[in-house]
């Protein structure tokens, strides 16, 4: 099989805050570089409101010959302003959670340092519960402190488009809407709802669905609101599939249903 063209797909933008990109680079091949994993850090492919992906080289040992790294903007540079909310809802616990919790809410210094960590740890354990359940997300191999370093989704043209800029045939639409209805249901037996699932947070790529950007999934351990949400991703989805004359129906009552009676590992 022929070797992803990954240069060739590297993003020709220029970075509005180099000296930052600069940075990060040197942290990904430091941190994960310095474990035997990757040997170098090639450029960017992915550049959103809270961080940024790279493609990197893997190491021999690795077995694969690309790996993405996924870097957290500096906390001062990043855009999502909901980040606190969400970890705020979520793993902190113990003593002083709620000074810690009250502190994300109202947006402190220190609040903000507490959800910048918070929302890298929920990502790395959410990939980590998800794969483990056989969900189709990246497989994920390494953390530190602000990146992620997990499997590039590609096949043998590059890294994966998203899935909004995918034409597919109406047999593979069909095929992809049951298997993405199937990881929602296996996210739901995980006991979260993505939460912001849409054809902008799916990848396509060696015909199946890479699902993409979990930090903000719904814990319905700690959140009453989680219905919503899975209304909200069946919702998002649903037009995408629309444009293929498929319907997601009552899906989002019948999967929540069967969440709440135990059924979906069944």
């Amino acid at each position: 099989m022929p070797k992803p063209r990954i240069d060739s797909r590297l993003s020709a933008a220029g970075f509005t805050k180099g000296m930052l990109a600069d940075l990060e680079k040197a942290e990904v091949l430091d941190q994960f570089g310095g474990q035997g994993l990757i040997t170098d850090v090639v450029g960017m492919i992915g550049d959103g409101k809270e961080a940024t992906v790279y493609a990197c080289r893997a190491h021999e040992s690795v077995g694969v010959e690309w790996l993405a790294a996924k870097v957290y903007r500096a906390r001062k540079f990043r855009a999502f302003t909901g980040a606190g909310v969400y970890a705020g809802e979520r793993s902190v616990m113990g003593p002083g959670a709620a000074r810690a919790k009250r502190a994300m809410r109202n947006d402190t210094k220190v609040g903000r340092a507490l959800a910048h960590k918070e929302w890298i740890s929920w990502e790395w354990q959410t990939l980590c519960r998800l794969y483990d359940a056989g969900a189709d997300v990246p497989e994920p191999l390494a953390r530190s402190d602000d990146a992620i370093l997990m499997e590039l989704a590609s096949d043998e043209n590059g890294p994966a488009p998203k899935l909004r800029q995918v034409q597919l045939e109406l047999d593979v639409a069909r095929e992809l809407l049951e298997r993405l209805k199937r990881n929602i249901e296996l996210f739901l037996d995980c006991h979260l709802v993505h939460g912001d699932l849409s054809a902008y947070n799916v990848l396509y790529a060696a015909d199946r669905p890479w699902v993409i950007d979990v930090p903000q999934s719904v814990d319905l351990f700690h959140r009453r609101d989680g219905e919503e949400y899975l209304r909200r991703d069946v919702a998002n989805l649903g037009r995408y599939f629309a444009k293929y004359g498929l319907s997601m129906g009552d899906f989002a009552d019948r999967a929540w249903k069967r969440y709440r009676r135990g059924q979906l590992g069944r």
